[in-house]
């Protein structure tokens, strides 16, 4: 992959899912969007949606979960915290998890609850 990567999302929205610089990958916000629409409106299945285009993005980028070093992660409701810290604890293990920022925030869909966006090493 190279710098110019092809931006797979709707042309309304200037970005490109991901880009490749050197050994790292940026990953652009990733929402709980299947099929082009919010899966649920319950906090959990967004969570496992957005974990899911997350680990698809960082695939086709040549990536893994097991890579990510940082995420930025964006809750609608503080209330959430706790159960978003368990199921986020699933997909990454028990190994040495990313650094991580966790911010309360509105996100521009109000069905959005979670966003998270990721910076990872590419695969040797």
């Amino acid at each position: 992959m190279s710098a110019t990567d092809k931006p797979k999302v709707p042309p309304a929205f200037p970005l490109s899912r991901f880009r490749v610089h050197g050994d790292t990958v940026y990953v652009s916000g990733q929402v709980p969007v299947r099929n082009g629409e919010v899966v649920s409106d319950n906090f959990e299945e967004q969570v496992r949606q957005t974990l899911d285009n997350l680990r698809a993005v960082l695939t086709e980028a040549g990536s893994s979960l097991d890579q990510v070093m940082k995420c930025n992660c964006y809750l609608r409701r503080e209330a959430d915290v706790a159960e978003f810290n368990r199921i986020y604890r699933e997909f990454f293990g028990s190994g040495p998890l990313p650094a991580r920022t966790t911010l309360i925030a509105d996100p521009p869909n109000p069905r959005v609850l979670v966003e998270i966006e990721a910076t990872a090493a590419v695969k040797a």
